[in-house]
């Protein structure tokens, strides 16, 4: 069964939810970045990812699913595209 953008785009969306309902945790700098990132990977990754192990992807899908993930762990520590790290 091939992945439709419109369901990858839910599945981002279903990511970024959870991200705003956990951005009080997520976007404290007094949280170390370790915590952070378990909690990330805990909670947020599978949200983003659920359904997605056992379908065909296409290459354009995957690249949307990455952003949007770089994207939150950028913001997770502080920094921007601009800081190029």
């Amino acid at each position: 069964m091939m992945v439709t953008l419109r369901m990858m785009s839910h599945r981002i969306q279903a990511g970024w939810k959870k991200w705003r309902s956990a951005t009080g945790v997520i976007c404290d700098r007094n949280v170390s970045t370790k915590l952070k990132g378990k909690f990330y990977r805990t909670a947020i990754k599978p949200a983003m990812f659920y359904g997605s192990e056992c379908r065909a992807v296409k290459h354009q899908q995957l690249h949307k699913m990455n952003v949007a993930e770089m994207k939150m762990l950028r913001w997770m520590c502080g920094k921007t595209r601009k800081d190029r790290i």
